[in-house]
């Protein structure tokens, strides 16, 4: 989701594995249908229009493309049920005129990652502006996770403010390759961010939900039914400043990925603590 437009300011992430508590299809499906029950339901709904695009496979093949995804959800959701090299959903303000161009005010994704799509991202964007003040939406945005995530056991999860990379930054500041990131995230923890999902061979060597919560790092602690952790920093994600960063780094380093980060060019605001984690 790297080229989304800059109205969409928070950005909500997961990655699942082989080992994945479901088929992926099946999670994609209710990755999907959460995010739009939570975010595009409602009020919000009187307010936007819709459509998603799908396709098949790397190599091209069939190509789907759909308006107002509310209403042919059934088509839609069987399609992700095929587990699709990528899918995106995108919904923008409703418009009387069908050829003008809108800015997206949110959009869910999702696509194969690693090696022969070992790997699937799952993604959705949404525009927050001041609200990622608002103790209310914030915990929705953790409500989501929680449920989208249910019995999916994922490898990792995190919520960010501005970045829109679908790599995490403490990757770009140790310049892990994404494969290898994917390859060993069951191994090494993939980042940190407000909120951060913590897969359940890590949460066991960091001594479970209880020793974290413990650290005080954490504004909650919420335990995932099919395995792992979602780890919230503070109550809100402008509260998220570089003092609960970093409190988070330290009770995470022990399974972060070793080495001293550095600075990116194309990254001039990497959300990291520049210590090597293997020394805490």
């Amino acid at each position: 989701m790297e080229d989304e437009a800059p109205s969409m300011d928070v950005t909500l992430w997961a990655t699942l594995d082989e080992q994945a508590g479901a088929p992926r299809g099946d999670l994609l499906v209710h990755w999907f249908r959460t995010a739009i029950d939570f975010f595009f339901s409602g009020e919000a709904k009187e307010l936007t229009d819709s459509y998603a695009v799908v396709t098949e496979s790397m190599s091209g093949g069939r190509d789907l493309r759909l308006k107002d995804i509310r209403q042919n959800w059934p088509t839609l959701a069987a399609e992700l049920r095929a587990h699709p090299f990528y899918a995106s959903a995108g919904f923008h303000a409703t418009s009387v005129d069908e050829d003008e161009w809108v800015d997206d005010v949110g959009r869910i994704g999702s696509s194969h990652e690693g090696r022969g799509g070992s790997h699937t991202g799952l993604s959705a964007a949404l525009k927050a502006g001041d609200r990622i003040g608002d103790p209310e939406f914030c915990a929705r945005l953790v409500d989501f996770l929680s449920t989208a995530l249910d019995g999916a056991d994922p490898v990792f999860a995190r919520v960010d403010h501005l970045n829109l990379h679908d790599t995490t930054d403490l990757e770009a500041a140790l310049r892990r390759p994404q494969r290898r990131s994917l390859r060993e995230s069951r191994t090494h923890l993939r980042g940190y961010s407000w909120v951060t999902g913590v897969p359940g061979e890590l949460a066991a060597r960091l001594g479970g939900a209880r020793r974290l919560a413990a650290t005080g790092a954490f504004h909650a602690v919420r335990e995932l039914r099919g395995g792992g952790l979602l780890l919230q920093a503070t109550e809100t994600l402008a509260g998220y400043d570089d003092r609960a960063m970093r409190e988070v780094f330290r009770a995470l380093a022990p399974v972060l990925a070793p080495g001293i980060p550095g600075d990116d060019p194309a990254r001039p605001n990497l959300r990291v603590v520049f210590e090597d984690a293997s020394g805490v």
